[in-house]
């Protein structure tokens, strides 16, 4: 049976897409909070940094104190795991304090993390292309390696103005996901008339 994409399909694979379809509006609405988390990042670099840091302590004090909560309760486990459990619980407690009170010095902090991360990328990426002799975009992944690299040393070196134009572009490829997203659902919307 043929679909009107001119595809041939089952008629389980047609309920398949039915189903898959029906959540078309779900990923319309994801789409939106992107698009619009993506111009409020643009327009406001600066802010989005420090609000991300405020979540991230918000959420490692809540997890913290999850973990507590956890290990206290859980007869289940022994002892050991208990404890291990709640000294993890504590930590994230104490880092979750920190990343509240100082978030100049979390903001500083992430953006060493992503540009130790970029390096360290980097260099794996143009070793692990450069002995791959036979791939076909071995010189693409070179050059990505190249620039994870750059990218990841600037960075280092620059931590503050890098973050401004790390949260920039973040935000442009927020608004063209939240675009793909948009166009996704339309089409998920059409899968469910098939």
């Amino acid at each position: 049976m043929s679909n009107p994409g001119g595809l041939d399909v089952t008629p389980e694979e047609r309920d398949i897409l039915r189903i898959v379809g029906k959540s078309w509006g779900w990923v319309l609405f994801f789409g939106i909070v992107t698009l619009i988390l993506g111009v409020l990042v643009v327009l406001r670099p600066k802010d989005t940094i420090y609000a991300f840091a405020i979540l991230l302590g918000i959420w490692l004090f809540v997890a913290g104190l999850f973990r507590i909560v956890v290990a206290i309760a859980d007869h289940d486990d022994t002892s050991g795991t208990r404890w291990l459990m709640a000294v993890l619980g504590l930590l994230s407690v104490i880092i979750g304090i920190l990343f509240l009170r100082h978030t100049e010095e979390t903001v500083t902090t992430l953006a060493f993390l992503i540009g130790l991360f970029w390096v360290v990328g980097g260099i794996i990426e143009f070793f692990t292309a450069y002995s791959d002799h036979g791939s076909p975009a071995r010189g693409l992944r070179i050059g990505m390696g190249v620039l994870a690299f750059a990218a990841g040393v600037v960075t280092l070196v620059v931590p503050h103005l890098t973050l401004g134009v790390l949260a920039v572009i973040m935000g442009i490829w927020l608004i063209l996901y939240g675009l793909l997203e948009i166009a996704l659902s339309l089409q998920l919307r059409h899968l469910a008339e098939v």
